[in-house]
């Protein structure tokens, strides 16, 4: 967000000024600006400091670096407001700090080379003009910040936008295990006590953990009975991985707990008030200004189907392949993208009529499918397609839960897909509907013609509906 007037904070505004001893930044009184001086590889150089008056703020950065390897980092506290490398200006809106609140400005370089300036320069103004809503139409892409997808990883749950109860897998060593454990095809549920059927033993974990397992999951370790049952769902040559069950549930029941609820928002989703995320910047710069009703209330898809189960199956499942879903299966193995987002609780929409109903605001992320119809391959570079940005950003599509942690599509900067463990940060680039775009006019007319370039690469990589034609938002041009 741009604003026509910007007061630059003088040196006397900065509180609780804590410099880099090592590299110290250095402050130039002309520009208000400071700048980063590590130039040695494997160095870091960290400024940190408060505002002495609460208020919102605007940070302007300029940053010169070794594409993808040098990188400069802002935080407003605890958390990560944004990662840049490469050339790469900007701005970063600081919203409603108090004089408690530290920002912290880190730049750090990897063990060779430099390219460029080889530093970041940083000053903060306070915007005193009018925002500027007109576009200035340079085709540099940008986004909303970085953000984890979610705050945890450990369960399948964590793959969804929005999820429903978690269950956490633990694990055990089986190294030294001599006593004998029982392990059940299925089990029993009566009184508060689990009883395994169709038991199998065993006092030696190396000669079942490969394949002798796949049709007995269930386990009470060394009993037949017990009041909390174990699933064990992936196993090494000397650790099982599980989930703990209990209240009659089984491994079924966990699964539609985990995918085919929505009850608690995703970290990268977060709501209206929550500093970072896609709601919070959606309410401040789309719904407070009115703008919500030149938008359509289109479906967001975050495809939770599972394309193979392996060991979360109890009929047979493999204990050594992990849980795949669907966009995996498309994007590896079928390489076939589907936009109809089979499942209606995936279909992320604010009014129930076209899908769940879940979703405060009509925004949310692109999916692997609609980047793999835009040019975006799995393991293949390509800056040629108008999705390249340089940077790396987030799908809305899961990718698997591995042994031990929950996993995420996303595009990294040199412009192929991958995948990441969904509570690492990477890049938010949130995207909305135009409703009838040519219907649009007023303050979204300048918009409109900023982005018309954009509608004919859309309409021509097929992602296009009756009504709507997909943007992805331009965050420093609106």
């Amino acid at each position: 967000i741009e604003y026509s007037v910007m007061e630059l904070l003088s040196n006397s505004s900065y509180t609780n000024l804590t410099n880099d001893s090592t590299y110290p930044y250095t402050y130039n009184d002309s520009t208000k600006s400071w700048t980063s001086t590590n130039k040695t590889n494997s160095s870091t150089s960290t400024i940190s400091f408060s505002i002495s008056n609460p208020g919102n703020y605007i940070i302007n950065y300029d940053v010169s670096s070794e594409s993808n390897y040098d990188w400069a980092y802002f935080y407003k506290d605890d958390e990560e407001l944004g990662k840049y490398s490469g050339e790469n200006s900007g701005t970063i809106s600081l919203n409603n700090i108090t004089t408690s609140t530290v920002i912290t400005v880190k730049y750090t370089k990897d063990s060779s080379s430099s390219s460029g300036s080889d530093e970041v320069t940083f000053s903060i103004g306070v915007p005193t003009g009018e925002e500027v809503t007109t576009c200035n139409n340079t085709g540099t892409a940008s986004q909303i910040g970085t953000k984890a997808f979610n705050s945890s990883y450990n369960s399948p749950a964590y793959v969804g936008y929005m999820y429903g109860t978690p269950y956490t897998y633990s694990s055990k060593s089986m190294s030294s295990v001599t006593d004998t454990y029982y392990y059940g095809n299925d089990v029993t549920y009566s009184d508060g006590t689990y009883t395994l059927t169709d038991t199998i033993s065993s006092s030696s974990w190396s000669s079942i953990y490969n394949g002798g397992l796949n049709n007995n999951h269930y386990t009470c370790m060394g009993r037949t009975t017990c009041s909390t049952v174990y699933y064990i769902y992936y196993t090494t040559d000397s650790t099982m991985y599980y989930i703990r069950l209990s209240n009659g549930k089984k491994v079924e029941d966990a699964l539609s707990d985990m995918l085919d609820n929505n009850t608690t928002s995703s970290t990268i989703k977060g709501n209206s008030s929550t500093s970072g995320t896609i709601d919070n910047w959606y309410y401040t710069n789309i719904e407070q200004k009115g703008y919500s009703e030149y938008l359509e209330d289109t479906v967001w898809c975050n495809d939770r189907s599972i394309s193979q189960l392996n060991g979360w199956d109890p009929d047979g499942g493999s204990t050594i392949s992990y849980l795949q879903f669907g966009a995996y299966n498309r994007a590896y193995t079928t390489y076939t993208p589907d936009l109809s987002c089979s499942r209606e609780i995936d279909r992320f929409t604010v009014s129930e009529s076209n899908g769940n109903g879940d979703l405060d605001y009509p925004v949310g992320l692109i999916t692997v499918d609609e980047i793999m119809l835009a040019g975006g391959k799995t393991g293949i570079s390509n800056s040629s397609y108008y999705l390249y940005t340089g940077q790396s950003w987030w799908a809305g599509s899961p990718y698997i839960f591995s042994v031990n942690g929950a996993r995420g599509f996303y595009v990294y900067s040199a412009g192929y897909l991958y995948h990441y463990n969904v509570a690492n940060a990477s890049g938010v680039r949130l995207l909305f509907s135009h409703n009838y775009f040519w219907h649009i006019y007023n303050n979204l007319f300048a918009m409109v013609k900023c982005c018309l370039s954009l509608v004919k690469q859309v309409l021509f990589y097929g992602i296009y509906s009756k009504k709507s034609c997909r943007q992805t938002i331009l965050v420093s041009n609106v």
